[in-house]
């Protein structure tokens, strides 16, 4: 990633490591098969999730953690080498989880649907399940600890490691991602987190003075649970988990009766996160249809209100364009000032453009029709670079233009000339905003350059300004949402549809400042992919 030190990593995989470990100690070995600690593992979230994240980066900051973590809390004390083995058993279940989610469920799609919820439950629940048979095998093979229970090993691994990864991987997806951060915090940033996890925290001590599922006050949890889920959707569901098992941890470390009893306050507990998980994404579902429909009847507006315009500007700009070419034989004829004619011819021509947009516009938004021509990727930058010069240097900005290669695609002209002059035009309005260029400040840059991919070349425009808030790139490209204070926010949403409908994206990169960047097939890319899909 542009901007990240070499060190950034390594510290980041010794903070990993850290938490690992102090999770780890805090529910050790014994956790998952006697009841003197607390009967979860977040452990097995923090790897899981790391994995996710990371890939096979995470490979050897695990191991390095699961092998410093069995040293420390080692479950066969006497054999520490057994204990050392029993630590790295999980590791290649913890990957397989994190590697079938990354290319199945991405982007946090496992907490996003009902469908998707089950089935990563269902595996996270399998390889806990897994790891247990192999630990159980550990701890209760010839030499070892031959007194323990089968079943209580087995039993408490699972529902350790179960909970762990239910409860925290969903957590620190949100928690450690931008976009999904900052929309969770603006949901559980009132008054009913401080309710529900009061609730939660008084029913769970009264619960714990009767043995689980022996008090019917465990069954009242699931009212602040829903509750939770029903107000906030999933941030809330997540949080109201987190807030369970945190309580179920503080339970486990305090003095108090029916200890022994705790796994089964942990299989209750698992089983109200689940279901308060399934309300959420009910719930998240539910907003985003209401929002989705509210996006349509204001686009349906919008649509109509555009095709009104147009029709009263066609007539406008095509007499426009008469009056132009009228003053250009005028000129001609009358051997006019030679910057008059240049101004004219550039009237003209601009007039013409116009005209020419708004009927491309309004046929690619009545039927999505494109019409495909052979460009120069190098002639297609330059010409929408060429019509801002000006307006960058009357706004002290500088463009720059790296080098384009030579290449071509497929395309419509006018409608991709409308996606860069729009990502052109927001970044010289973002600068024209900022601080002028004073000795004490950073020259205002925009960057262009371009270059090609395997079957797709791209153009990249990047600028330093002020860059995209957190709370609003994952909204970038829907109508309506806006950077500026004046805008109406369809510009990008045009400009990403247009894209798309050249089978192509148009993606925003984090960062500290705005960087957009298009892509789209080559020449011969759509033959090659129709030969590869029929092969």
């Amino acid at each position: 990633m542009h901007g990240i030190s070499p060190a950034r990593p390594i510290w980041r995989g010794c903070v990993f490591v850290a938490a690992y470990v102090a999770c780890d100690v805090l529910s050790g070995p014994e956790a998952r098969y006697q009841a003197i600690a607390p009967v979860w593992h977040p452990a097995a979230g923090l790897a899981v999730y790391a994995a996710i994240r990371h890939g096979r980066r995470a490979l050897l900051p695990l191991v390095l953690a699961a092998l410093l973590a069995a040293s420390i809390t080692p479950a066969l004390p006497a054999q520490p080498l057994l204990s050392l083995l029993a630590g790295l058993l999980p590791v290649p279940l913890y990957l397989a989880l994190a590697l079938f989610t990354r290319r199945r469920l991405p982007g946090g799609a496992f907490f996003a649907s009902h469908r998707g919820m089950l089935l990563w439950a269902g595996l996270a629940a399998l390889a806990s399940l897994l790891g247990a048979l192999l630990y159980a095998f550990v701890v209760r093979g010839p030499g070892t600890a031959a007194g323990l229970s089968w079943v209580d090993v087995l039993s408490r691994y699972a529902i350790a490691e179960t909970a762990g990864m239910l409860a925290i991987v969903p957590a620190a997806c949100c928690l450690f991602d931008p976009a999904l951060r900052a929309d969770c915090l603006a949901r559980i940033r009132n008054g009913d987190t401080a309710a529900y996890t009061a609730a939660i925290a008084l029913l769970l001590a009264f619960a714990l003075q009767s043995p689980a599922p022996a008090s019917l006050a465990y069954y009242l949890l699931m009212l602040p649970l829903a509750w939770a889920a029903s107000r906030q959707g999933m941030a809330g569901a997540i949080t109201a988990a987190i807030v369970l098992e945190a309580g179920v941890t503080v339970a486990a470390l305090w003095p108090v009766l029916h200890l022994e009893r705790m796994p089964n306050l942990q299989m209750l507990v698992l089983s109200l996160i689940l279901s308060g998980f399934l309300i959420g994404i009910a719930v998240d579902i539910a907003r985003r249809a209401s929002d989705d429909l509210r996006q349509s009847l204001r686009l349906a507006a919008a649509g109509e209100m555009a095709a009104a315009v147009a029709h009263e500007l066609n007539q406008p700009l095509t007499a426009l364009s008469a009056y132009g070419s009228a003053c250009q034989r005028l000129v001609l004829r009358d051997g006019g000032d030679p910057l008059l004619t240049k101004t004219v011819d550039a009237m003209a021509a601009e007039a013409q453009r116009a005209s020419n947009v708004l009927r491309r516009l309004r046929e690619f938004f009545r039927s999505g029709a494109i019409a495909l021509d052979t460009l120069t990727l190098a002639e297609l930058v330059q010409d929408s670079v060429a019509a801002f010069a000006e307006q960058a240097a009357a706004a002290q900005v500088t463009l720059q233009v790296h080098p384009v290669p030579a290449a071509t695609l497929l395309g419509d002209r006018i409608q991709l000339d409308i996606v860069l002059r729009n990502l052109l035009a927001n970044a010289v309005q973002a600068l024209a905003e900022g601080p002028g260029s004073t000795p004490s400040a950073t020259p205002r840059r925009i960057t262009v350059d371009a270059g090609v991919e395997g079957l797709s070349v791209w153009v990249r425009i990047a600028d330093n300004g002020p860059g995209i808030a957190d709370t609003i790139r994952s909204r970038l490209f829907q109508p309506f949402v806006s950077l500026k204070s004046s805008g109406l926010g369809l510009g990008l949403a045009i400009s990403h549809a247009i894209v798309e409908a050249h089978g192509g994206t148009l993606t925003a990169a984090p960062g500290r400042h705005a960087v957009f960047t298009m892509t789209l097939p080559a020449q011969g890319a759509r033959g090659e992919r129709k030969k590869r899909d029929e092969h």
